[in-house]
């Protein structure tokens, strides 16, 4: 049996005796309270605007495009001609204006035509008519153009007609095709507006006279 003297001690040894796991543990969760205040702050803090992510430009069928300026520069080898001259060519739904300007246009020459037919003038020469621009081209220059079937072939298209060996890229634009006795390679395209466009176009055929190459290349669309 404990005396009183030894209960008083017990005591107080229990009072004054500092409770450390209580401590620690509050101390723990005073500073769980802390990290999760600041991480709550943290997330409150406005974040950036992210700029708005930029679409590209549809693509639109070449075949809408029926008036243009293109400039650029035509060679042509053949067994009567060897060079290469500045273009122009002006479109305006079916009438057309291609001027060349140089050695292979000895000058200046511009073929004009509409549905009604097609005109050649060279240098300070009479104007010569024609229904066709690349029978008129063959007989006044020694080679021909087949602008009727450019106006589809300059925008990447097969024009009306049979036509084979079409190839295509992945993006669907035209590579390869024959038609009308030419053979037509498309190296290059360029974006202009929604339209894509070729850069480069290299045709290839075999007349009477022997083989003939033309090359078109187109440096500035301007579609109108």
């Amino acid at each position: 049996m404990l005396r009183k003297a030894e209960v008083f001690s017990l005591s107080f040894t229990r009072k004054i005796t500092p409770p450390f796991t209580d401590i620690r543990r509050a101390l723990k969760a005073l500073g769980a309270t802390l990290l999760f205040t600041l991480a709550a702050c943290s997330a409150q803090k406005p974040q950036p605007q992210q700029p708005p992510v930029q679409q590209p430009p549809q693509s639109q069928s070449a075949a809408a495009l029926q008036r243009w300026e293109a400039k650029g520069k035509l060679g042509v080898r053949s067994p009567k001609e060897n060079g290469s001259a500045n273009l122009v060519w002006q479109q305006a739904n079916t009438n057309y204006r291609i001027h060349l300007s140089g050695p292979l246009g000895a000058g200046a020459t511009t073929i004009s035509g509409s549905p009604s037919g097609v005109s050649l003038q060279k240098g300070s020469d009479p104007a010569v008519f024609a229904s066709n621009p690349a029978q008129l081209t063959e007989e006044v220059m020694g080679w021909p153009l087949p602008v009727s079937e450019m106006f589809y072939w300059v925008r990447g298209l097969a024009a009306p007609g049979a036509a084979a060996g079409q190839q295509q890229d992945a993006r669907g634009r035209l590579q390869s095709l024959r038609q009308s006795g030419w053979q037509l390679n498309f190296s290059g395209y360029q974006a202009v507006g929604p339209y894509q466009l070729p850069s480069k176009i290299k045709a290839a055929t075999t007349n009477a006279a022997g083989p003939v190459s033309v090359t078109v290349v187109i440096k500035e669309w301007t579609p109108k």
